[in-house]
């Protein structure tokens, strides 16, 4: 019987995104699992396997909380008080170097066999689990983080090229993301494609395509308004396809601030009967909202592999995507629609394209989606992944 490991899967934020939540409770299933960071909203985790080590929100208990396991930590492990001191010590500011060292508290009290970090970015806070106590560190690799991020921050990009050789091991959602990574001495024998875990009831709330019969072809993007997701190249091909006379509707979903630049915009092409802003759904409404469109539009300049498009497909919603990041490697003309980036002619084509098939032609594409999804996204596949890239990093820590 294989010894029963402790992994931390730290995300900073308690409970964190659909894809971590699934990881922590698969994982959970199999080998303990310990949780740091700040608990944003109320959670209670039903494994006895998942414990919460949380730093709390307010000042007072957060110094009530570190004089407690200030006080273990003297009691069972006096030595990792004095890393502590001396890596506080080189973080700059009083307030930073508080907030710092009571994060960091919990993890040097309760060491863990593994510590898996969801944001690259976060890899320099804790970098001294590997160098200070020899823990080894996973490190997942997503989007912004890795693609553009360094490109913005010559700090950053010196910071990972000097760490990345040191990481234990690597998870990238795509094989896109893991060349990216490499350009940042990450060894490429330590890098694991892992796709993300699409979650059950998505696969549940497939439906057979039905064709529209009347009205305005109903397309749909989903996500934070960054330039880096392309909603005004989406917000041209609308206006090319009502001046070729094609009804049309977009609705971009996620916007939970006033956005200038795409308000402005809509106006400026006079779209404001076709484009709607709407702020982000949880994910229970949004399975319900994601058929009432006839198709998703993912018009990104950069992507890993775009959750939204995974789980749409799995619901058997036609999807049209630019070709960048991971995206060619799920949508591929079985399965959707690749569009080139920063093209709204694109995109206004594939539309046109998509209404004029037949409602057959689109339940095929549809259902090969499905199936596609199914049998390489599915959450369990996933986590035998991980539990694998877990035990090769310690072997080769």
């Amino acid at each position: 019987m294989k010894k029963r490991r402790t992994i931390a899967i730290y995300s900073g934020a308690i409970p964190s995104t659909t894809f971590v939540e699934q990881l922590i409770k698969g994982v959970a299933a199999h080998q303990r699992v310990l949780l740091f960071g700040r608990i944003t909203k109320p959670i209670s985790y039903t494994s006895k396997n998942i414990t919460v080590h949380a730093t709390p929100n307010s000042h007072f208990l957060n110094f009530i909380y570190s004089l407690y396991r200030l006080s273990f930590l003297l009691l069972k492990k006096p030595k990792g008080l004095f890393v502590l001191l001396r890596q506080t010590k080189k973080r700059k500011g009083l307030y930073k170097r508080w907030m710092w060292f009571t994060k960091a508290l919990p993890i040097v009290l309760y060491r863990p066999d593994v510590f898996h970090i969801q944001w690259a970015k976060s890899l320099d806070s804790f970098f001294f689990l590997k160098t200070e106590f020899n823990i080894p560190i996973v490190l997942s690799l997503r989007g912004a983080h890795i693609n553009y991020s360094p490109i913005a921050s010559q700090k950053l990009t010196d910071s990972y090229k000097e760490q990345f050789p040191n990481v234990a091991g690597f998870h990238a959602v795509s094989k896109a993301i893991s060349s990216e990574a490499q350009k940042y001495n990450a060894p490429t024998n330590r890098i694991q494609v892992i796709h993300s875990m699409v979650p059950e009831q998505f696969f549940k709330a497939f439906t057979s395509y039905k064709k529209r019969k009347s009205g305005p072809f109903n397309l749909v993007s989903i996500g934070r308004p960054h330039w880096i997701k392309g909603y005004s190249y989406a917000i041209q091909a609308i206006r090319l396809l009502l001046e070729q006379g094609f009804d049309c509707t977009y609705t971009i979903i996620g916007i939970d601030e006033v956005d200038e630049g795409l308000l402005y915009q809509i106006n400026d092409l006079g779209l404001e009967k076709n484009v709607r802003l709407l702020p982000s759904l949880p994910q229970s409404k949004l399975i319900m909202e994601l058929p009432n469109y006839d198709a998703l539009l993912l018009p990104s300049l950069k992507e890993g592999i775009a959750n939204v498009v995974l789980e749409a497909m799995a619901m058997g919603v036609p999807v049209i995507s630019s070709d960048c990041g991971g995206m060619k490697e799920v949508v591929t003309d079985t399965t959707g629609f690749l569009v080139p980036i920063r093209n709204p002619k694109a995109i206004a084509k594939a539309v046109i394209q998509l209404d004029t098939m037949k409602e057959t032609e689109v339940q095929a594409l549809t259902q090969q989606a499905h199936n596609f999804i199914k049998r390489e996204f599915l959450s369990t596949k996933g986590v035998d992944e991980f539990l694998a890239l877990y035990e090769s990093s310690m072997k080769s820590n």
